[in-house]
């Protein structure tokens, strides 16, 4: 076993694909859009995770993961029968019209062992997506005793700002709370992908990128030689934050955590050791020049590096 690695959290990805278009996105124009995880690839990582972890947590997010309904239910459906305490689906609640398909689908999500469902609901996501079906959803996952469900509203600079979005947001907020569904804290806005060309107007200038902070002291970040959370992408890769470690489609996820060891790969070494400054002069030694003037943040900076060299150096 890898002395680098103690998994207690895997999330899926389940597709970059989605309902909605929304210009609050931090993904942006994701690749691969149609693809999905392969669920009995994601079932088989699951299991075997489990045996040799004490894993907490199993997520599917995307994208929209419920454009794949059926493989969000076997990942689900498999972290239950492994004993996994927390099964948690993020989704913006609009993937049928159709009444019968979404109260058979809420049914199954629950059959499954989903216990903790955040519905993304917001000025963002309802200026393209119609709140109609969102609510007959959330109707049905009420109507079939559903563990938990709240609301995960995106905030612009946060929950406390006077915006437009805002007091949008804050709006359709209370038609969930009239029936019962809280909100969660949400999230601020991070500036990226679809946000930062989009609402760019609300993001304070950056201020000078400290390139050599520490890996992992970012939030939502942790270091890459104490990883407790690994993350499956569609196309089978395996990510711990911004870095790929491998593909269950090409090799099998024991050996992948098994024979992690960052030190031993001169871009992870370099971020681990000097931070993105040390990265950013490895790319240039491998003849990449990354491009780092729309990045707001060192974890940006690693980012764009970490992906600009899995295209052109094997990492």
């Amino acid at each position: 076993m890898s002395k680098y690695i103690d998994l207690n959290r895997i999330e899926f990805v389940v597709t970059n694909s989605c309902s909605g278009h929304c210009k609050h996105c931090s993904n942006g124009e994701q690749p691969n859009r149609g693809e999905s995880v392969r669920a009995e690839a994601a079932v088989k990582t699951v299991k075997q995770l489990a045996e040799r972890f004490t894993i907490e947590s199993v997520m599917t997010f995307g994208g929209e993961p419920m454009l794949y309904a059926d493989t969000v239910c076997a990942i689900h459906a498999a972290a239950r029968d492994c004993g996994i305490p927390e099964r948690q689906l993020i989704t913006n609640g609009y993937f049928s019209k159709d009444e019968s398909v979404i109260d058979k689908t809420a049914k199954a999500l629950c059959n499954a062992g989903v216990n903790d469902i955040l519905l993304s609901a917001d000025a963002f996501h309802q200026e393209y997506i119609p709140l109609e079906p969102v609510m007959a959803f959330a109707d049905a996952l009420l109507r079939h005793h559903v563990p938990r469900l709240r609301v995960q509203p995106a905030w612009v600079v946060n929950e406390e700002h006077d915006n437009p979005y805002n007091r949008e947001t804050e709006r359709i907020l209370t038609l969930f709370t009239d029936k019962g569904i809280m909100a969660n804290e949400g999230n601020n806005i991070f500036p990226s992908g679809n946000a930062l060309k989009h609402l760019s107007e609300y993001f304070s200038p950056p201020d000078e990128m400290d390139l050599f902070a520490p890996c992992g002291s970012f939030p939502y970040t942790g270091r890459i030689d104490e990883v407790t959370s690994v993350g499956i992408n569609p196309n089978g890769d395996v990510t711990i934050c911004s870095p790929t470690i491998g593909n269950i489609y090409k090799t099998d996820v024991l050996d992948i955590v098994d024979t992690y060891d960052p030190y031993a790969n001169p871009a992870f070494e370099a971020l681990l050791t000097g931070g993105a400054e040390a990265l950013l002069k490895y790319a240039k030694t491998q003849g990449i020049e990354v491009d780092i003037t729309d990045c707001r943040s060192a974890c940006g900076v690693c980012r764009k590096a970490m992906a600009a060299l899995k295209e052109s150096v094997a990492i």
